[in-house]
């Protein structure tokens, strides 16, 4: 196997991991480096996030939709512009050169690009006919709304990149694009994918049935709504606007968390444990959020707390609980060491914690520097043991060692080894 092949899935994961860990230990320097935290964004977004994404896109989709990708080095080149983008950027920030910033720019929107050709050339073949993973009735009607979710965060992809290029050129007269290229990346593109794979493996993954529908139609149709409203008054500087998009968008993440926490609850160990705290992560940060609509003020202040938040605590936890049921499905292999995933999550949480804790301390003046850097250190060194968790159920073990749920099954659960 090569890179191009089967093993391209742990290295991007492998990457995205590494990205994270890189991201963290440049936050924790704030207290000396302010500026640094202007790198850590990206990094973690474009060098952390996406590929992830793209890593999880890659075996799932083909299953979902019984097609097989018509080029494997198209994807591979998808996976490697987007990490080339998320480094050269990354750098540029760190040594304050614009030509790294712009040329990392365009590498990723490049990127982006690619996976848009790749997803419709995927869908413009004739469906295979080996069969889907199964779905009653119910599920497959949440299939149809989990697509426009995964559609729209692919829009959102585009925008963020495309945003990112432009501000390179443009320098708005009014309005904070930093922070609409931010929302158009986290809020569109990877809670909408989120959110899009959540309704669609969550019923599979436990065995449990959807109730009521409208939760899910409520979800899509506020999001529809309010993501565009928030990106517009962020851009415009529309506090009024804002005011309104805010807490729309709240209730949206809202609904969600309400509607798949009881599959969560059934999940295996550490996964449960991980979602569960990445929802709780995503809860906070939408309640500052809402708060950041009736105080901007607030918001000016807690700012860097809530990107917090929601860049290692939301997605860092939420990626680490699905990978945890995933990795062991894709690799063939229980986790080589199970007991070293709960130290992930707890390390994960805990800096996470007591990061947020003393970057709302140092907003209100106290700069708590050393307590920056080791709560960041831990969040690092977190995203490390998973990168190695990863390299281990991939390439740490003889084949003789198998499981047998590899796709996506209904009510299937990790075994013992996995958490």
């Amino acid at each position: 196997m090569t890179i191009g092949g089967q093993r391209l899935v742990p290295v991007t994961m492998i990457a995205a991991a590494i990205a994270f860990a890189v991201a963290a230990m440049t936050a924790g320097r704030i207290g000396t480096h302010p500026g640094w935290w202007q790198a850590v964004v990206p990094l973690a977004v474009l060098g952390g996030i996406a590929p992830m994404i793209y890593a999880v896109n890659i075996r799932v989709v083909p299953v979902f939709s019984r097609r097989q990708w018509r080029s494997m080095p198209l994807v591979r080149a998808q996976v490697i512009t987007m990490l080339a983008g998320a480094w050269l950027v990354f750098a540029g920030r760190i040594d304050e050169r614009d030509v790294l910033i712009t040329a990392g720019s365009f590498v990723a929107l490049a990127s982006g690009m690619l996976f848009m050709a790749n997803i419709a050339s995927l869908f413009g073949q004739p469906a295979g006919t080996r069969p889907g993973p199964p779905a009653d009735s119910r599920q497959k009607q949440v299939d149809r709304l989990a697509i426009v979710f995964t559609r729209t965060s692919s829009l959102f992809l585009l925008f963020g990149l495309a945003a990112g290029v432009a501000l390179r050129f443009w320098t708005p007269e009014r309005g904070r694009w930093d922070l609409v290229w931010a929302h158009a990346m986290l809020v569109g593109f990877m809670l909408s994918m989120a959110c899009g794979i959540c309704y669609h493996v969550l019923s599979r993954w436990t065995g449990r049935t959807w109730g009521s529908l409208w939760p899910i139609r409520l979800h899509l149709i506020v999001t529809l709504i309010a993501l565009p409203l928030m990106l517009a008054a962020l851009a415009f500087d529309l506090d009024r606007l804002f005011l309104v998009a805010g807490p729309l968008q709240a209730l949206a993440i809202a609904t969600f968390l309400a509607t798949i926490v009881p599959f969560v609850l059934q999940l295996p160990g550490t996964t449960r444990l991980a979602m569960l705290a990445a929802a709780l992560f995503l809860l906070t940060g939408i309640g500052l959020g809402a708060w950041f609509a009736i105080d901007p003020a607030i918001g000016a202040r807690l700012r860097l707390t809530h990107a917090g938040i929601n860049l290692f605590g939301f997605t860092g936890l939420l990626i680490s609980g699905v990978g945890y049921y995933l990795v062991p499905r894709f690799a063939g292999h229980p986790l080589r060491w199970p007991r070293l995933a709960w130290v992930q999550v707890a390390l994960l949480g805990g800096g996470v914690l007591t990061g947020t804790i003393a970057l709302a301390f140092r907003a209100y003046g106290d700069s708590n520097t050393t307590v920056i850097f080791i709560a960041h250190a831990m969040i690092a060194v977190a995203f490390a043991i998973f990168a190695v968790l990863i390299a281990g159920a991939f390439f740490g073990q003889s084949s003789s060692a198998t499981i047998t749920a590899v796709r996506i099954e209904p009510g299937a659960r990790a075994r013992p080894a996995a958490g």
